[in-house]
């Protein structure tokens, strides 16, 4: 849902839908705040171009490409559009990666685990 969201607000040209944004914010908040229980590290004010995230230009361009091709209206401008994706995605992409490590999700496009592995550190030691 997030990532619906995210594309949605960046790539699709339509009216402004605040419910997109606000399932954004929400969800990368909760997110956050799983992460906080469990220790995992984050960035709590992060910017891209500085911060990566890990779903690639090229995944990007092919989603961009699947819209398209279902009619959708996307805008026209596709390297704002992927700035504006990007700067939603830097907000719940290391915690949203993580957290599929951490519960070893099954590989998906853009949210299962990618990379090493996520080492898990104990919250409480004996």
């Amino acid at each position: 849902m997030l990532d619906a969201s995210a594309l949605y607000l960046s790539c699709l040209d339509l009216p402004t839908e605040p419910r997109a944004a606000l399932c954004v914010r929400a969800g990368y908040l909760a997110l956050r705040r799983i992460a906080d229980f469990f220790s995992i590290p984050y960035n709590k004010d992060p910017h891209y171009p500085g911060d990566p995230i890990s779903v690639t230009r090229t995944e990007f361009e092919a989603a961009l490409d699947q819209l398209a091709a279902s009619g959708a209206p996307v805008k026209a401008d596709r390297n704002q559009a992927w700035l504006d994706f990007a700067g939603w995605r830097v907000n719940y992409d290391l915690v949203l990666v993580s957290l599929a490590r951490l519960t070893m999700a099954p590989e998906a496009p853009w949210t299962g685990p990618r990379g090493e592995p996520f080492v898990f550190r104990p919250l409480f030691t004996r």
